[in-house]
């Protein structure tokens, strides 16, 4: 995994001393991406920098920028297949001085051009500079597991692996007040927006090209539904492609280990792992003094008992998020409002020193329908039985509480009966959305919209009702939020993360799966519980779903409450263009007083907050 940077123009390029500065500050917002090693490469058009974790072929025969005849490439990732492609370029002639991915990747451009991409399997974005041409191609992978961002002024085109980085070379632009309207309703910024109006996320599966013409791009990859025959997709052909997916992520010359959690899909990998016979160490966050809700450290240690790996348990408390929450915070280059980012920047930080490589279980509920949300859908038929008004009378009486499992299962139903619609499009936007339609109206001033059909893309073509919800979050969701918090959090400590779930094989097997073989009426992912039925204990089977999730109301209401009183200042809500300041006050009340968790929309606040004090926005 690393990080790079770029400007190529299309006029001559004057480098000079601060041209050099604004790089070597981007250099330092980058380097956590890549310790291991630094790398310049300039002409008159065009100025790279890289920063290398190194990960595969640890020797400087593959550090980067790389140059083979007339390209030069910076690149992200890892390529799970380049010995295959490295064999077939090498029967035709090509030679490797390096053992790593890199450079086959460079050679296969060479070969192949643009069609190289449909050849490749893993996670990556890269930039290929045609010196000859003078055409820049940036690249990103299937499903956007790797970042890259992009600006285009005055004939030039900058680029670099986060927003801060770029942000050091060339000019931001304004706040894209759309973009906070989207950080307050789904708690990330969706793309192919950034924080700055200047500023874009590359789409996944797509290539841009850019030249003195300017610029053009182009998918090479969406998702669709595939033609395997649904009636030849049984359980040992969903086992063996995981199986697979995660022997492929395993190629590595540092330490490997996996982030365990008390879910299934975790589960499922420690499985593949065991039944390859290799045993590597396991890691687990943990809760301390906190109701069990939170708390999924025992299950997970058993787990990895039963199949004979060594389990290290990270224990956290409020007084240790309350030392480390500066620097999670800071690890997001824009805001980014998903609090389960806390634990996932802590486990990151605990096993840096240990391993440089980790593998999650990420991507199975969005592929396999494991949010308790998509069993909601199965129940449209009875709620819309029921009127509208006694709907919305029904939630208001509900309590929202976490703190035992009968007011866990009354927050539920109380989100389902806020959320239904019969129209399965708008209700999954409505169980993303965390503002009402009229606290947004009166916070900003303008009616809400749904997001533009254009994101989702292709996702119509799933005939399944279930598979177009599982394939829309799929797209939006998991690519906005989930990718992001993963991304962010590891590089900010220098850790390679791996999702067997995400392998492209696997992501279009299960979408040809019915939806109604992985969803049920009360619980999801039934056809991997099926697929591994006598592989995984039955009790672990049994254990209620969670989500990766903090104690955040009573962190922010004990040792966090002095982030709710800065966060909730005026000239924070000022800078946010709040039209009704009263609303602001509500949430903070419900939250203090325990009327409502409000704790996720205050948090919002709190990261809006730190990043606008950080870049001196307020």
């Amino acid at each position: 995994m690393c990080g790079f940077i770029g400007l190529v123009s299309a006029k001559p390029l004057v480098r000079n001393s601060f041209m050099d500065n604004q790089f070597g500050k981007a250099y330092l917002h980058l380097r956590s991406r890549g310790p291991d090693e630094k790398g310049i490469w300039t002409d008159r058009y065009s100025y790279l920098l890289h920063t290398r974790l190194k990960i595969l072929d640890l020797s400087p025969l593959s550090a980067q920028p790389m140059v083979k005849n007339n390209y030069v490439i910076c690149f992200n990732g890892e390529i799970y297949n380049f010995q295959e492609i490295k064999d077939k370029l090498t029967k035709k002639g090509y030679f490797f001085k390096s053992t790593g991915d890199t450079e086959v990747i460079l050679h296969a451009w060479q070969e192949w051009g643009e069609e190289m991409l449909q050849k490749l399997d893993g996670m990556f974005s890269f930039a290929i500079l045609d010196k000859k041409n003078k055409n820049l191609f940036l690249a990103r992978d299937r499903f956007g597991k790797k970042p890259l961002i992009y600006s285009i002024r005055n004939n030039n085109i900058y680029f670099a692996s986060d927003v801060r980085s770029l942000s050091c070379i060339t000019d931001v632009g304004e706040i894209n007040k759309k973009a906070i309207h989207s950080l307050f309703r789904f708690r990330f910024i969706h793309e192919p927006m950034t924080i700055y109006n200047n500023f874009y996320k590359l789409p996944p599966g797509s290539l841009l090209c850019f030249n003195k013409y300017g610029k053009k791009i182009r998918y090479w990859y969406s998702l669709k539904k595939p033609t395997i025959s649904s009636h030849k997709i049984n359980a040992q052909s969903i086992k063996s492609t995981i199986k697979n997916a995660v022997k492929k992520r395993l190629i590595s010359d540092v330490s490997i280990g996996v982030f365990l959690s008390g879910g299934i899909d975790s589960a499922i990998i420690l499985q593949s792992l065991a039944e390859m016979g290799r045993k590597i160490p396991t890691y687990t966050i943990g809760f301390k003094d906190e109701v069990d809700y939170y708390n999924e450290s025992e299950n997970a240690k058993k787990i990895s008992n039963y199949y004979g790996f060594e389990n290290k348990t990270i224990l956290l408390n409020s007084n240790k998020v309350k030392a480390s929450i500066n620097d999670v915070l800071d690890a997001n280059d824009e805001p980014f409002a998903d609090s389960s980012s806390i634990p996932t920047y802590m486990i990151s930080e605990a096993v840096k020193n240990d391993i440089k490589v980790a593998l999650t279980g990420d991507g199975g509920d969005e592929l396999f329908g494991g949010y308790r949300k998509y069993s909601a859908y199965k129940w449209t038929a009875i709620m819309k039985l029921l009127p509208d008004k006694f709907k919305k009378k029904i939630a208001l009486t509900l309590p929202d509480s976490k703190n035992n499992f009968y007011l866990n299962n009354s927050r539920k139903l109380k989100r389902l009966l806020e959320s239904y619609h019969s129209d399965f499009k708008k209700m999954q936007i409505n169980l993303l959305d965390q503002i009402s339609k009229e606290d947004f109206n009166e916070l900003f001033g303008i009616k809400k919209k749904d997001p533009p059909n254009k994101l989702f893309k292709n996702t119509d073509t799933f005939d399944d009702p279930l598979n177009n919800v599982l394939a829309r979050d799929f797209c939006f969701s998991l690519l906005g939020d989930m990718l992001v918090k993963l991304d962010r959090n590891s590089m900010a400590n220098s850790l390679e993360l791996r999702s067997p779930f995400l392998d492209k094989d696997l992501v279009e097997k299960s979408f040809n799966i019915p939806g109604k073989n992985k969803v049920g009426f009360f619980k999801g992912k039934k056809i991997l519980k099926e697929c591994y039925e006598g592989y995984i204990p039955k009790w672990y089977f049994n254990l209620p779903k969670k989500g990766f999730e903090v104690p955040l109301q009573r962190w922010l209401k004990t040792d966090l409450k002095y982030l709710v009183n800065k966060s909730t200042e005026t000239k924070v809500l000022e800078s946010l263009n709040i039209k009704n300041k009263n609303i602001i006050n509500n949430w903070k009340e419900g939250l203090m007083k325990n009327n409502k968790d409000n704790s996720w929309k205050i948090w919002t606040l709190v990261v809006y907050s730190h990043w606008a004090r950080k870049t001196k926005l307020i």
